[in-house]
């Protein structure tokens, strides 16, 4: 970068580097809920959901109410009480070699926090983009203006002001020349001590989730029989060639025919599920 954005970068910053972050993580997400049958358990996504754990019981599972609202899902309970979460829009696939029927889609237990992200991971801000060298440069131009400022200062005590002319013009203007020389450094200072509580804040919940990440690799008994449930009710609908509504292929009257015959199928695999 040049000189001048150098300055802006040591002054003002660049930026949060995690703009548009939630998009990402919402498309963890979703991949993880296709990868996993479109059934999971609670633990599964908590990984990837900044979960408050103080003042929370173990059984609390309120943290996934914005998963179930943004991708239609809804809570089942297995044959062992286990609280499960069905995504149907998150099951359903097209295949040109398959016919409308259920897939099991359970997997194998080493591959179950596989494929994906294993926990949503936000980037630590940056104080500045600047390399060493430049902001070597910033703060010598920063210290130079400081120093102008002090034995500017200085000299208004010891001469007196004329009426007008030059001197006049650099008084009036000395205090915003405080302030701005005094802003150079003041400004810098107040984001790196925001820098480092966001960054201790990140740091913190990007731990929680990766210990989160670590309990799915190495579940306890409950757990483990949890995932089990959850992978045995993983299913997915697929819509074959068979089931195709419109084709150049045939003409429209008989298209129209196999539409509702086919909307009347759909309708029968969505009671099914």
């Amino acid at each position: 970068m040049n000189f001048i954005e150098s300055i802006f970068s040591f002054v003002f910053g660049d930026g949060d580097p995690n703009q548009g972050i939630e998009e990402e993580r919402w498309k963890l997400i979703g991949q993880y809920i296709t990868s996993n049958g479109g059934v999971v358990a609670a633990e599964e996504l908590a990984p990837y959901l900044d979960v408050e754990t103080s003042g929370r019981s173990a059984d609390d599972d309120s943290y996934i109410l914005p998963v179930l609202l943004r991708f239609d899902g809804q809570p089942e309970i297995d044959e062992e009480g286990n609280i499960l979460y069905r995504f149907p829009s998150l099951q359903r696939t097209a295949s040109s070699q398959r016919s409308g029927r259920k897939e099991y889609v359970g997997r194998k237990w080493t591959d179950w926090v596989g494929g994906v992200e294993k926990f949503f991971k936000e980037k630590k801000l940056q104080f500045s983009k600047t390399s060493s060298s430049e902001r070597a440069l910033v703060i010598g131009l920063g210290g130079l203006n400081l120093f102008g400022v002090i034995i500017l200062g200085t000299m208004f005590k010891e001469i007196a002001i004329p009426p007008s002319g030059f001197i006049k013009f650099a008084s009036d203007i000395f205090p915003l020349l405080q302030v701005y020389a005094g802003s150079f450094f003041a400004i810098p200072l107040f984001r790196w001590f925001l820098v480092r509580n966001k960054n201790a804040q990140i740091e913190k919940r990007n731990r929680a989730r990766e210990q989160r990440a670590r309990a799915l690799e190495l579940p306890d008994i409950s757990l483990r029989r949890k995932l089990l449930s959850a992978r045995d009710m993983a299913q997915r609908t697929v819509i074959g060639q068979d089931q195709i509504v419109y084709s150049t292929d045939k003409d429209f009257v008989e298209q129209d025919y196999e539409a509702r015959e086919w909307d009347r199928r759909f309708r029968e695999i969505e009671k099914s599920d």
